[in-house]
């Protein structure tokens, strides 16, 4: 009761005004089952587990891991630190360097080996590969992935 209690609260501050009304449809005056079911739905989008992705789309993966700082267009960023670009890169030649770059991280980078599955982290490889002017066809497996991933990351 204490954890759905704090869910909620964390809920309702993090939504937008009105994210809610658009969410479900409006309570019945002086009931709070509206709302209950606004929240249980809006809750159900993220994983059990908050240490893990719950994306699987390579595209939402990306908006939602790397665009912050390789930005919307994959140009990447310099300022207060560099994040070289995805798009005229000769290392994303490599699905198996970039996808080793997301498992354990490159330079400033962190690894994703322990937050993301194999799957997606093929499905974001994959994605940066054929977009931002990238044009390769030669897709990464779930299963290559996993030969790259870490030792203690395995079990």
């Amino acid at each position: 009761m204490l954890r759905q209690s704090l869910y909620t609260a964390i809920t309702l501050i993090l939504l937008a005004p009105g994210a809610l009304a658009q969410q479900a449809p409006a309570p019945a005056e002086g009931s709070d089952e509206g709302a209950s079911d606004a929240i249980a739905t809006l809750l159900a989008r993220f994983s059990d587990d908050p240490d893990q992705f719950t994306h699987t789309d390579g595209e939402a993966l990306y908006r939602t891991t790397c665009q912050a700082c390789h930005m919307e267009d994959g140009r990447g960023d310099s300022g207060v630190g560099a994040h070289p670009p995805l798009t005229d890169n000769p290392k994303m030649n490599s699905r198996h360097f970039l996808a080793g770059v997301i498992l354990t991280g490159y330079h400033g980078m962190p690894g994703f080996s322990t937050m993301m599955s194999d799957e997606q982290v093929a499905a974001v490889t994959n994605y940066v590969r054929s977009h931002f002017g990238n044009d390769y066809p030669d897709l990464i497996t779930p299963a290559e992935v996993a030969d790259l991933r870490p030792p203690e990351d395995e079990g």
